[in-house]
């Protein structure tokens, strides 16, 4: 055999050997991380919480969910502060926690499941709204507080059928039962309903003129001004109705804050206690499309109205104020990236929902109840044990 023969043979042997042992390394490594190797278990079925008797109820409940927003969702949001800046909202919380967002359906959920499981205490199937996996109707945090007195609203900047707000509102097999939802938020006792409406009048959505027309069953709808009516007894429910992403980043008219800073100037017309929810959906929007400026946009939104619901509950006093997400979405991380100042990229995973533990943040009376929390209907039964019952 040639010289030059020989060579080209041997070179020829080591790339098949080369090629070989990289498909086997690839395939290895894919064998070693595939879902079907993993013993996933769902949502186990809940029971009842043992907790000690609660000495100090607080007398009004603000929890605020911030759609789709993990760890490192949150991480970014510290990184992004100014060094020099005052205390964070984040370092105010007394309780830094966590917990697991599964549904009975698998590891991955939905934000239906999700906050029905911390709206009612009760895990669920995937896209249920207010009831157990078996389709049996739960009551609400929301439902328990205004048979006993207090008043309750609901702030979003997504549409008042989705899926978070109506966890508090509806019972219902499916989050797409738009028109089910609203004809029951307006027989529901929500007082402050706050949000936006899709007008596509397709399925199960309807036109947005009947949606107005189901709301004023129930609300006093505000205008444009945002005046308040006058004080009235028992508390007038009100509702402010926006079209798709009209309400949105900061420069929205309005925005986030101001309308969680109308609901609260309300609720506080009355001595009475209440339950306030808030909802952020912009960190899920942004994410679900890998929208980095998006998901930053949204993570000031929410750190302007946590600082300002965290000065009310200063003021106000016995108040506690919980935050937390329904669900992670996008598998969002911070990589290093040494071509530019500062060396981080934002990197995504995914464009849907992961099974990625979320923060879970409390202050005020009660928060302790929250401090050993890993399943989120866990969060629904602590809830219902600080509602003041008659």
């Amino acid at each position: 055999m040639k010289p030059w023969k020989k060579t080209a043979l041997i070179t020829t042997l080591i790339l098949a050997l080369l090629l070989i042992g990289v498909f086997y390394i690839l395939n290895w490594k894919i064998a070693k991380t595939s879902p079907a190797d993993i013993q996933f278990s769902p949502q186990a079925e809940s029971q009842a919480l043992q907790l000690d008797s609660i000495p100090t109820q607080p007398k009004n409940i603000i929890f605020f969910i911030a759609d789709g927003m993990g760890f490192s969702h949150l991480s970014l949001a510290m990184m992004s502060q100014n060094e020099t800046a005052a205390e964070s909202v984040w370092q105010q919380f007394d309780i830094r926690a966590w917990h697991d967002t599964r549904s009975t359906y698998g590891p991955i959920t939905d934000s239906g499941a999700s906050a029905t499981a911390m709206a009612t205490g009760t895990p669920t199937f995937f896209d249920v709204i207010g009831m157990d996996a078996e389709g049996n109707s739960k009551t609400n945090v929301f439902e328990l507080a205004s048979s006993n007195g207090y008043n309750t609203a609901i702030v979003t900047d997504s549409y008042v059928w989705d899926a978070t707000p109506a966890a508090f509102l509806a019972h219902t097999k499916s989050r797409d039962n738009a028109k089910d939802i609203l004809e029951q938020t307006a027989t529901s006792e929500v007082d402050i309903l706050f949000g936006e409406l899709e007008d596509i009048g397709e399925g199960e959505v309807p036109e947005l003129q009947e949606t107005m027309d189901i709301l004023k069953q129930r609300f006093q709808i505000l205008d444009k001004s945002l005046a308040l009516p006058a004080q009235t007894e028992p508390l007038q429910p009100i509702a402010a109705i926006y079209e798709e992403d009209e309400i949105q980043d900061l420069g929205s008219t309005p925005n986030l804050p101001e309308l969680t800073t109308l609901a609260l100037t309300y609720l506080t017309k009355k001595d009475t206690p209440f339950a306030l929810m808030v909802e952020c959906e912009e960190i899920d929007s942004g994410s679900h499309s890998n929208d980095s400026k998006r998901v930053l946009k949204g993570l000031k939104v929410i750190e302007e109205t946590l600082a300002l619901i965290l000065d009310f509950a200063e003021k106000q006093g016995n108040t506690l104020v919980l935050f937390t997400a329904d669900h992670e979405t996008g598998g969002m991380a911070a990589g290093v990236d040494f071509d530019e100042y500062p060396n981080m990229k934002i990197i995504w995973a995914s464009q849907d929902h992961t099974a990625t533990v979320v923060p879970l943040l409390a202050k005020g009376p009660g928060a302790e109840y929250f401090v050993d929390v890993d399943r989120n209907w866990q969060i629904g039964q602590i809830l219902k044990s600080l509602i003041k019952t008659e």
